[in-house]
């Protein structure tokens, strides 16, 4: 009940946002820390703790930028998605710029705001599922401004996987008095039918569920954010998570405190 107490009180942003936004909202969060990543490895950039720390504070910037945007009516917007991902990764800059590291990308990529050419070219730089969310919210908002397609909310899909029902319970409560819709789910197929709704931005997945492995591979291959809860979280359990692309590995008392704050945006 204590989570649910510290959800009431808010209402998450991606509840206000038609189901293209949210799913760009869902998919350029998810995708940005692994692409990042590998522009710094590509360029050949130290990616120590600093440098993860920079990425994480661009993504946490990212999630709330895009998420204020997105949730405006299309006619009120004034930055396109890659205007603010490309505002955020003055982030990553600076800390690069602030260790002495010299820039090695090519100068085709650099720019002044962008001096070590981290920035995408295009959404599809940030992979398939945030270049096929990039082109249906393009459409929808390109219909909207027609007045072929009526821009009406609908509420975006949080994802549990609890072991037991207590946890369970208590996870739906919070998502639902957030104004999100929870979905429990108790196998590999269930979680695969509810990533092909296209309706999912986020999940919570306890890893004593016999079947926690199977679907957070599936949740970081389709590039959900997800959190992974658990009563032993060691740190190499950590590394082996977050390096499969988990948003965040936690102890369960922490999650159950307040778990629409491990969600992106909550306004």
């Amino acid at each position: 009940m204590d989570a649910i107490r510290a959800s009431s009180s808010r209402v998450h942003i991606l509840s206000g946002m038609v189901p293209e936004a949210q799913r760009l909202h869902a998919s350029f969060v998810a995708a940005l820390p692994a692409y990042l990543a590998a522009r710094f490895t590509d360029h050949g950039y130290p990616l120590d703790r600093a440098s993860v720390e920079s990425i994480e504070g661009a993504t946490a910037v990212l999630s709330s930028e895009l998420g204020h945007e997105l949730a405006s009516p299309f006619k009120e917007q004034r930055r396109s998605p890659l205007e603010i991902v490309r505002q955020v990764l003055a982030i990553p800059n600076e800390a690069l710029a602030e260790r002495g590291t010299p820039p090695t990308a090519t100068s085709t990529l650099m720019s002044e705001n962008d001096p070590y050419g981290l920035a995408p070219g295009s959404s599809s730089d940030l992979g398939p599922s945030a270049h096929e969310a990039h082109l249906l919210w393009g459409a929808a908002k390109a219909a909207a401004f027609t007045g072929a397609l009526p821009a009406v909310p609908s509420r975006p899909t949080v994802l549990v996987m609890a072991e037991n029902r207590p946890d369970r319970d208590e996870l739906l409560a919070a998502v639902l008095a957030a104004g999100l819709r929870g979905l429990a789910v108790r196998n590999p197929g269930a979680v695969t039918g509810a990533i092909e709704l296209g309706s999912v931005v986020f999940a919570f997945v306890d890893l004593a569920h016999r079947s926690a492995r199977d679907a957070v591979g599936q949740l970081t291959a389709s590039r959900i954010a997800t959190v992974v809860y658990g009563d032993s979280i060691d740190d190499l359990i950590e590394t082996g998570l977050r390096a499969q692309g988990v948003r965040a590995v936690v102890e369960r008392p922490r999650l159950m405190a307040d778990p629409v704050a491990f969600i992106p945006v909550v306004a």
